[in-house]
């Protein structure tokens, strides 16, 4: 019961602090805000103790044969870095489409216009690689129907908070519970011909498919390829990346084809990991701008 109460208490002023400095950040030039979010990033780094201690045990499981404790040290401190920048510019985010629009860079956008073009909608496989935030703004920028699935924060300030940012963004929002009713919306989604946006490399407990992720077995969401397997729809990755002091490129991948065997639960096993390996693939490439701070071994395969 007490942990429960300091639960919500904590999340409680954190809605509190999100809004009370809302209205400076918005004033503030781009390069102060972003310079700001680095100070803050090095700071955090240093004080919060807890979620260093699960990023630092993370990357030494996925990179410590391929990477010095130095090197391992300073990517996770470079990644508390990027994580409070791009909490800072998640602020800004609507301006993206304005005064910053020549900041998002796009690559790969004839992948996404193929794909579409089957007339079956595309889902856009996305992991938690640079900021998300800023992907979906550029999607809507390019005048994609779009929805994402998206899991909330459970501060019900901060989850409005972030949903006014998709609905004002043109960005549909399909929260991920109930889990019945996020199927029939991303079902409906892909009939209407939008771009379903889905994250794939978070820990998705028994409900999961376990995947080779780094060499360790991991959890990941089954929704892509089933969704897939269902409406014909495209399986599109797609990752965001910081380029230097301000920009972003959002890379769209060429389309992964279906493993279709006949055999579907092992084809869903194939085709979920062949899009966790272009996950992958993306954080050893920018490994500072992957969110290390989550648990994403915490599932155990079951026993055979």
């Amino acid at each position: 019961m007490l942990k429960r109460l300091r639960k919500k208490i904590r999340h409680s002023l954190g809605g509190i602090a999100l809004y009370s400095i809302l209205l400076p950040i918005k004033l503030l030039p781009l390069n102060l805000l972003l310079w700001g979010g680095r100070c803050i990033g090095h700071l955090a780094y240093y004080i919060d103790r807890r979620h260093r201690r699960i990023g630092l045990e993370n990357i030494r499981m996925a990179l410590g044969k391929e990477k010095s404790p130095q090197e391992l040290k300073r990517i996770i401190k470079e990644n508390y870095c990027h994580i409070a920048q791009g909490g800072f510019e998640m602020f800004r985010v609507l301006e993206y489409g304005k005064r910053y629009a020549h900041l998002l860079a796009i690559e790969g956008k004839e992948n996404l216009d193929r794909a579409l073009a089957k007339g079956k909608g595309a889902i856009g496989v996305i992991g938690h690689i640079g900021n998300i935030t800023l992907l979906l703004r550029k999607i809507a920028n390019e005048s994609y129907p779009a929805s994402v699935i998206a899991k909330d924060p459970k501060d019900e300030r901060v989850a409005r908070f972030m949903q006014e940012l998709r609905d004002r963004s043109n960005m549909g929002s399909i929260p991920a519970k109930p889990r019945s009713l996020a199927v029939k919306r991303a079902l409906a989604s892909l009939k209407r011909g939008e771009v379903l946006i889905i994250p794939i490399d978070q820990n998705a407990g028994k409900e999961g498919v376990f995947v080779d992720f780094f060499g360790r077995p991991a959890s990941a969401p089954a929704g892509p390829v089933v969704f897939a397997q269902r409406t014909g729809a495209p399986l599109v990755p797609m990752c965001i990346i910081r380029e230097g002091r301000k920009g972003h490129r959002l890379i769209i991948e060429p389309e992964v084809p279906l493993v279709n065997t006949g055999n579907k639960e092992k084809d869903l096993i194939t085709n979920t990991q062949r899009l966790t390996k272009v996950i992958e693939r993306y954080v050893r490439k920018y490994p500072s701008q992957w969110w290390w701070m989550h648990n994403r071994w915490k599932s155990q395969p079951p026993e055979k």
